[in-house]
């Protein structure tokens, strides 16, 4: 199956999702049994907010789920408006829902999922407000969706390439514990590794800032490891590998961007603009559900890169190969005999986790080695005004 093959797909999938969203702008035809009975002048203006740890203006993680968001509404025609707050800590949740609830928000999305648990517990107390409960693997309550990626899936690929593009069969990850689902996204790029060599290490170092960053990765070439994978918040990552001229597997959307960065091999991102564009159709006909939905490979929010220049002949052929196994489940990472790092047997042959063992992990996989953990505290984000903003 080829890369050509793969991006005809994803145009037919995106085509069809722009239809399947059409009623973000009112049209009367949308309904599936024509019988609606509204028109355009009678949707009503609906106010999404967004709360955000990082900074929009930063790019990285944050940005992108900005971007994300303005591409959503914009296809809304006026019917949807969006607002955010930024760099909100965990204490400061509730006051930015707040603050959110004051501009007329009805809808409150937390994009970080170190806000999970103190979102479930606060929303009872605001029943009149729909919640998307970024990182959290719950049940739908009356007032909460929870939301969750697989990005492990675009994880488990981009170790496998790292893997084959390495020389010594050390690959670094460098890891931010913002991040969702850190350990099977290590761990589903170790099991990628291990694809091409059994006995590789996969060797992680912990690092949020950017100044812990660049000692993280200094580490890990010191180590002896001749590609990193990256998956922080900050693409600081990313342009610190390509300074000292290390091959690495970007963790963000570099899209538009591949480029600036070419010593990168590859990159794995998610893409949430269709799953916000459902959301907002859901708010425009009062049909909100509050199912828990799981951004995948499979319908499109995960998404992996083609093999970049940087990249070793024939890497392409692997993704093209392995790619749409994962995207079908032919291919189930979380599968088979699994140890962790002392060698003890956590799961038999004939296991498959669950996602709710895959996303409660809080172990490392054999083949997985800690060799630093760079990370200060970062939750004292101090002079926030929550300034609500378009």
């Amino acid at each position: 199956m080829t890369s050509k093959w793969l991006k005809f797909i994803a145009v037919i999938l995106c085509g069809c999702l722009a239809f399947g969203f059409s009623g973000c702008d009112g049209d009367e035809e949308d309904s599936s049994d024509g019988s609606s009975g509204i028109t355009e002048e009678e949707v009503k203006v609906t106010k999404v907010g967004y709360i955000f740890h990082g900074s929009a203006e930063k790019g990285g993680f944050t940005g992108q789920i900005n971007d994300q968001r303005l591409s959503a509404s914009k296809y809304c025609n006026g019917k949807v408006e969006s607002y955010y707050i930024e760099n909100v800590s965990v204490s400061d949740f509730e006051s930015a829902v707040k603050a959110l609830y004051s501009e007329g928000c009805e809808v409150i999305i937390s994009c970080s999922s170190i806000y999970a648990n103190v979102l479930s517990s606060i929303a009872g107390r605001y029943m009149n407000i729909e919640f998307i409960n970024y990182g959290s693997l719950g049940m739908g309550t009356a007032n909460v969706t929870s939301y969750v990626e697989t990005l492990y899936q675009g994880s488990y690929i981009g170790g496998m390439i790292a893997a084959y593009n390495s020389k010594t069969e050390k690959i670094g990850f460098i890891a931010d514990g913002d991040m969702l689902g850190v350990y099977p996204t290590v761990n589903a790029a170790a099991l990628g590794m291990q694809r091409v060599y059994k006995n590789a290490e996969m060797c992680v170092v912990g690092a949020t800032a950017d100044n812990e960053i660049e000692d993280a990765i200094n580490a890990l070439i010191d180590y002896g490891c001749d590609v990193i994978m990256c998956y922080t918040e900050s693409k600081h990552s990313a342009e610190y590998c390509e300074k000292k001229g290390v091959k690495f597997v970007g963790g963000l959307d570099y899209s538009l961007y591949e480029e600036d960065y070419p010593h990168m091999i590859m990159y794995f991102y998610s893409k949430r603009d269709s799953y916000f564009l459902k959301k907002f159709k859901e708010l425009q006909y009062e049909d909100w559900d509050t199912a828990p939905y799981i951004g995948s490979m499979a319908n499109g929010i995960i998404n992996v890169s083609e093999a970049l220049s940087a990249a070793k002949e024939d890497s392409q052929k692997l993704i093209d190969y392995i790619a749409p196994l994962v995207t079908s489940g032919q291919l189930y990472i979380f599968s088979g005999e699994i140890k962790d790092t002392g060698g003890n047997v956590r799961y038999m042959q004939g296991d498959s986790l669950s996602e709710n063992e895959i996303f409660g992990l809080t172990w490392y996989f054999q083949g997985v080695k800690v060799i630093g953990n760079f990370r200060q505290p970062h939750e004292n984000l101090t002079g926030n005004d929550f300034k609500v903003k378009s």
